[in-house]
C-alpha cells in the first residue's frame, strides 16, 4: 500500500526569523536596564522563551488592561499597564503584538515623547513563536543515519560523511531503539528519514525499513540518498529495494548532484514500481529544483561563543532531530560531531544537555520540549555566518570548509 501519496513538502519545517532583525533587537536590548514585551498572549510568551535562551532579562509584559490577561504557555512574569511602564527610567519596550494593535500604543508614546521602543516585523513575531513552540505529535519528525560514511565526498558536509570511517548502524541497536521510540510516540509520527552518509550502502536497509514501518505504520517514511546505487538495488542479492519501497509505502528523495548519473532512468524506475520519488538539488526548497547544486558553509565558532540569538534561525532547530545509538539529538551537526572531532583533532564538547537518553524519556512530549530549547552546543554554530558558499565540488577534507 502506498501511504501519503500526496506529498506537499519533502520535510515539515518552519519559516525562519530574519537574522538581521534579531541582531538589531539584541542591540536595542543592550541599551536598557529594564525591558518589557508589549503584548501578553501566546506569541509573546514564546518570545519571552527566546529572550530567556539568549540571556536577556525581561522585566514583564505591558498591555493596556493587565487584569484581562490569562497566560498559560510559558513561565509567568509581571504584567504592567503601558502608562506605568513608559514612565519608568532606563526602560525599553519591544512591540511584539500584532500591528493592528499599534494604534493603542504608539500615539501614547508620541504624546509623552517616549521613543525607546523596538517594533518587530510581523514576520519575526510569527516565526520566532513558531520556532520556540513545542510541536504537536502530528509534526514530530526524526532521522537516523544508516551509514556514517558515503560513496561521495562533498565539501562542507554537515554529517561529516566525507571524513568518516566506514560505519553502519548496528541492527540490534537500531531495532531496540525503534521499539522504544514506537512506544514513546504511541506509534505515531509525521515523518522518519533514513539517511547518512549514504543509506543505500547498508546491506540491511530493507530490514531497517520493515522495522520502522512496523513501529510507525502511518508515518511518512523517507530514504534520503544521492541516488548512485538506486538502480543497482533492483537486482541486489539483499533484495529489491524498489519492491520494498512500494510495499511499505516508502518515499525516496534524491539529492541531485552534478554527476554523470542517469537521473531519467531513476525516475522511470520509480514510475515502473509506483514509488513516490522526489529529486532536487536543494531538498529544503519549497519547490523541487534541479538548478546547480550549491554547498552551504555552516561556520563554526570553535570557542563556543557564537551569538546566542542565532539558534532560532537555524534550519535544524526544532525540526531535524536525530536518533543515534539510544540518544535523541537536536540536529545532525551535534549528533555527528564526534566524526569531526576525530578527523581534525578538535574537542567540540557535547554535554548531557545536548541530547536525551531515549530510555529515560516518559513520552514523545519530552522530545518535543527538548527540540524547542536552545542547547549549549548551539554556541559552536555561528549562524550569522552560515551562507551558501559555492557550487558543489569534492571535499578537500580540510578545516577551512568549516571555519
Amino acid at each position: 500500500m502506498l501511504r501519503n501519496s500526496k506529498r506537499a513538502k519533502i520535510h515539515l519545517f518552519n519559516d525562519l526569523p530574519h537574522l538581521y532583525e534579531l541582531a538589531d533587537m539584541m542591540d536595542f536590548c543592550a541599551k536598557y536596564e529594564h525591558l518589557y514585551i508589549c503584548g501578553a498572549a501566546e506569541n509573546q510568551e514564546y518570545l519571552l522563551k527566546f529572550f530567556d535562551s539568549c540571556g536577556i532579562t525581561i522585566d514583564g509584559y505591558t498591555v493596556t488592561c493587565p487584569e484581562e490577561q490569562c497566560l498559560s504557555h510559558y513561565r509567568k512574569i509581571p504584567i504592567l499597564a503601558i502608562d506605568e511602564v513608559i514612565q519608568k527610567p532606563k526602560t525599553g519596550v519591544i512591540l511584539a503584538l500584532s500591528d493592528r494593535h499599534y494604534r493603542y500604543f504608539i500615539p501614547k508614546f508620541r504624546k509623552v515623547g517616549f521613543s525607546d521602543y523596538f517594533a518587530m516585523t510581523e514576520y519575526n513575531k510569527q516565526t520566532i513563536a513558531e520556532q520556540m513552540k513545542p510541536r504537536p505529535i502530528e509534526e514530530m519528525t526524526f532521522e537516523i543515519n544508516l551509514a556514517d560514511h558515503c560513496n561521495l565526498s562533498c565539501q562542507m558536509c554537515d554529517h561529516y560523511s566525507q571524513l568518516s570511517e566506514e560505519k553502519f548502524v548496528d541492527m540490534e541497536v537500531f531495532e531496540r531503539d525503534l521499539k522504544q521510540m514506537g512506544k514513546l510516540y504511541e506509534h505515531k509520527a509525521a515523518a522518519i528519514t533514513l539517511l547518512g552518509g549514504e543509506p543505500l550502502l547498508h546491506k540491511d536497509i530493507i530490514k531497517c525499513l520493515e522495522i520502522v514501518r512496523r513501529e510507525f505504520p502511518d508515518a511518512e517514511l523517507i530514504i534520503l540518498t544521492n541516488g548512485v546505487l538506486l538502480l543497482k538495488w533492483e537486482n541486489s542479492p539483499d533484495g529489491n529495494l524498489w519492491v520494498a519501497c512500494k510495499n511499505l509505502g516508502v518515499h525516496i528523495t534524491v539529492t541531485v548532484y552534478p554527476l554523470k548519473l542517469d537521473y531519467a532512468s531513476i525516475q522511470e524506475k520509480a514510475q515502473e514500481y509506483g514509488v513516490l520519488l522526489a529529486m532536487s538539488s536543494n531538498i529544503h526548497a519549497d519547490e523541487l529544483t534541479k538548478i546547480k547544486k550549491i554547498s552551504d558553509k555552516h561556520t563554526f565558532d570553535l570557542q563556543c561563543k557564537a551569538p546566542k540569538y542565532g539558534f532560532v534561525s537555524c534550519l535544524y532547530f526544532n525540526k531535524f532531530n536525530v536518533l543515534r545509538e539510544g540518544r535523541y539529538y537536536m540536529c545532525p551537526v551535534s549528533a555527528c560531531i564526534g566524526i569531526f572531532n576525530k578527523h581534525f583533532g578538535q574537542h567540540l564538547n557535547l554535554t548531557e544537555e545536548d541530547s536525551m537518553d531515549i530510555y529515560n524519556a516518559e513520552s514523545w512530549k519530552n522530545f518535543a520540549d527538548f527540540a524547542a530549547k536552545r542547547i549549549p552546543f548551539c554556541g559552536y554554530c555561528d549562524l550569522p555566518k552560515w551562507v551558501p558558499h559555492s557550487e558543489w565540488k569534492a571535499s578537500t577534507k580540510k578545516m577551512e570548509e568549516y571555519v
